[in-house]
């Protein structure tokens, strides 16, 4: 789903009355029954509901919301916060069909205003929409700091009001149960403060043409379950180890014998037939009583990885549909001229990771080799040693920077972290929606960068792959903390939870 900016949501909303017919005051209505059916639904029997409006086109999908709920029973207070001079055009009309069931508030003092959301089974907050940036003055501030303080679950038109749409700060901002957000999310709620504050995101199309929605934002999106189950690699019934393919990983060394196995655990739980381990002879045992499923092949000196001979590294990627290295290898000069190696002399998906990325960082000869048909998934410290600049920490500066590295590099990438993004060498971004901090643990970017090798093997090209690996791994996380507290969960206990992640994905479907 294609996210937009408050720029590009103005311009399908002119395009749409102006060009396509659809007048304002129609949209306006559908927008604020949508947001009546959320606090319907919030709210499931019919009691008090307190409407907060603004003056603009945000204030006017309150009053409709308004109205529709009297129609069905609610007992509904409207509160023009700003006052009602001032009101025009389609937000005026809005005002002046409420019918007499609805009652007219003027803003009382602080105290009265407390007792008021208090005395509500629910609040609308339709003040400020997307047009807003800086610090809400009063009497908003203290509206906000009063609503934040209630028990009483807020419904926000469009956007939380105090929140920026566009880089997702939030000086001081309502924090709600549920954002209706109209036609498609607007980036800044997919920031840290703006999924704090939107609550559960509804998003209604109402009546913007389609191809506008699909057009509008196209290189910046985000992805919802729905989505992640259309990408899901198919399984025909009379399919065998061979039809799901087989995927190689070079993961480990003496001191880090578990970086494989977590990979290969990621592979196995993808859905690839085969999984095949290429580490040093070190780690026989381990792997051996570990992952009884997996292919073990040894290789290299005692420790450490070391390039193959010709022949051998024909046979494996002869036997191979996809390939890894980095989990757990080190930087030793033999894995870095294993690195080179596999960028050289192999043709088929890679997936680089890890120590592999430490190796391109110091070695911009190997960077150069890197193609479209190589993922790097990279934590926010490797990237910038990847990227050359400094880790990047405002909102739409993260998205920038992925999309930058990724047409510098020409290769795909994958930046891990809060809203982890998969970008193309074309500049398109896909913000990943799951996962949480039970992530945040050594031992989860190896299960992703199995899983996404994992993907690669079963012919997924490698822009969906990551993106799927990237969400089915964060769901796993998010399915896990429903059952216990992430502070505790190991990487490997997440993993347990793929399964069921799979599973509400092909339910969806």
């Amino acid at each position: 789903m294609n996210v937009v900016t408050a720029a590009q949501m103005r311009e399908i909303d002119r395009v749409t009355i102006v060009e396509r017919g659809i007048p304002g005051i129609e949209l306006m209505e559908r927008a604020g029954l949508t947001i009546s059916q959320a606090c319907a639904d919030l709210l499931q029997q019919p009691g008090p509901v307190l409407v907060l409006c603004g003056k603009g086109h945000n204030g006017g999908d309150g009053f409709v919301a308004a109205r529709y709920l009297a129609q069905s029973g609610y007992e509904t207070y409207v509160l023009p916060v700003l006052g009602i001079e001032g009101l025009s055009g389609d937000a005026k009309t809005a005002f002046e069909r409420l019918p007499s069931s609805v009652s007219r508030l003027v803003l009382p003092d602080e105290s009265a205003f407390q007792e008021l959301v208090q005395g509500a089974d629910g609040i609308i907050d339709a003040m400020l929409g997307t047009g807003f940036s800086g610090s809400p003055r009063s009497p908003l501030d203290w509206i906000i700091r009063t609503l934040n303080g209630s028990s009483t679950p807020v419904v926000s038109a469009d956007i939380p009001t105090g929140l920026n749409s566009d880089t997702g700060e939030a000086d001081l901002a309502v924090k709600a149960a549920i954002t209706v957000t109209i036609g498609l999310p607007k980036i800044g709620m997919l920031s840290v403060s703006g999924v704090e504050h939107s609550g559960h995101v509804r998003v209604e199309p109402i009546q913007f043409p389609p191809d506008m929605l699909a057009e509008a934002g196209h290189k910046r999106r985000t992805i919802t379950l729905t989505e992640a189950a259309a990408l899901l690699p198919r399984r025909p019934p009379d399919g065998h180890k061979g039809s799901f393919g087989t995927a190689s990983l070079f993961a480990g060394s003496r001191t880090m014998p578990g970086a494989a196995i977590l990979a290969a655990t990621g592979a196995l739980r993808s859905g690839a037939g085969l999984v095949r381990a290429v580490t040093p002879s070190v780690n026989r045992g381990v792997l051996a009583s570990s992952l009884p499923e997996c292919l073990h092949e040894l290789h290299g000196a005692e420790d450490v990885l070391e390039p193959l001979g010709e022949t051998a590294l024909k046979r494996l990627e002869a036997n191979s549909d996809a390939l890894l290295a980095g989990p757990g290898c080190t930087t030793a000069a033999a894995f870095g001229q294993l690195v080179e190696q596999l960028m050289s002399d192999t043709t088929g998906p890679l997936v680089l990771d890890a120590d592999a990325l430490n190796i391109l960082a110091k070695r911009k000869d190997v960077a150069g080799k890197l193609t479209p048909r190589v993922i790097v998934t990279p934590h926010p410290g490797e990237m910038a040693r990847l990227s050359g600049e400094p880790v990047q920490t405002g909102f739409p500066d993260r998205w920038n920077w992925a999309a930058r590295t990724s047409g510098r590099l020409n290769c795909y990438v994958l930046l891990k972290g809060f809203g982890s993004l998969v970008a193309t060498p074309e500049g398109r971004v896909t913000h990943i929606p799951t996962g949480n901090t039970a992530l945040a643990r050594g031992g989860s970017g190896d299960v992703l960068a199995g899983m996404i090798c994992g993907l690669l093997a079963q012919g997924l090209p490698p822009e969906e792959s990551a993106i799927l690996g990237a969400f089915v791994c964060g769901l796993a996380a998010d399915i896990a903390i429903r059952k216990a507290s992430g502070r505790g969960l190991t990487t490997s206990e997440i993993a347990r939870h793929i399964p069921p992640a799979w599973s509400e994905i092909e339910q969806s479907r």
